[in-house]
């Protein structure tokens, strides 16, 4: 009686060649992941660079100064101005603005003296508001001086003189500086000596 031998079942092949491909695309994939993210993700992002070149047509200069500067810098104004004619009178900042000059009413010379209160407007200009004044001895009417003043001393085209209102406006938007510079006012306390102005310079 002859016994049957079984052969034992054959294992089956493993395909190594398609675990290596398999392993392969997939350290490719992290790679390509890694790189993504630390180039778009992780990496520092760059501020936009701000203009350097203002597109402005007038570029600000902000200063300030004090009542001796201002003294100083009205009496070479005032020497200026009056280099064709003799205006016949002063300016001069104190806690006030004062202005002297020597006048003649009803045909006698008499010395005139006015103080005004400062205020800076909205647009930078500046309004000075009559707060007390003296014609020699005379009890003259506030409205007639002002007239006087009005009429017979000569003050730039930015200055105005407001008999009715008992003031002066200074234009300072129609001063001329050179290279068509321009002034504003921003802050005039005399009293505390803060007094500061901003400069418009034209960009051409």
């Amino acid at each position: 009686m002859q016994v049957e031998t079984r052969s034992a079942p054959k294992k089956p092949k493993r395909n190594y060649w398609k675990w290596i491909c398999l392993t392969l695309i997939s350290l490719l994939i992290l790679l390509a992941g890694w790189l993504y993210v630390t180039v778009f993700v992780l990496s520092p992002q760059e501020e936009p660079t701000p203009s350097l070149i203002s597109n402005k047509s007038n570029i600000e200069f902000q200063t300030s100064t004090t009542k001796s500067d201002l003294n100083q810098l009205i009496s070479s104004y005032i020497e200026e101005f009056s280099k064709e004619q003799d205006i016949g009178y002063k300016v001069f900042v104190a806690n006030n603005v004062n202005f002297t000059a020597e006048a003649k009413i009803f045909g006698e010379p008499v010395e005139l003296r006015l103080k005004f209160s400062p205020k800076v407007v909205d647009n930078g200009n500046i309004e000075l508001s009559l707060t007390d004044m003296s014609v020699g001895a005379l009890p003259l009417p506030v409205s007639y001086v002002m007239n006087y003043v009005n009429k017979n001393y000569k003050f730039p085209e930015w200055v105005t003189v407001l008999p009715k209102k008992e003031k002066i406006y200074l234009s300072l938007d129609k001063l001329k500086l050179k290279g068509d510079t321009k002034v504003r006012a921003d802050t005039l306390n005399l009293k505390k000596d803060d007094i500061s102005f901003t400069l418009l310079v034209p960009v051409k």
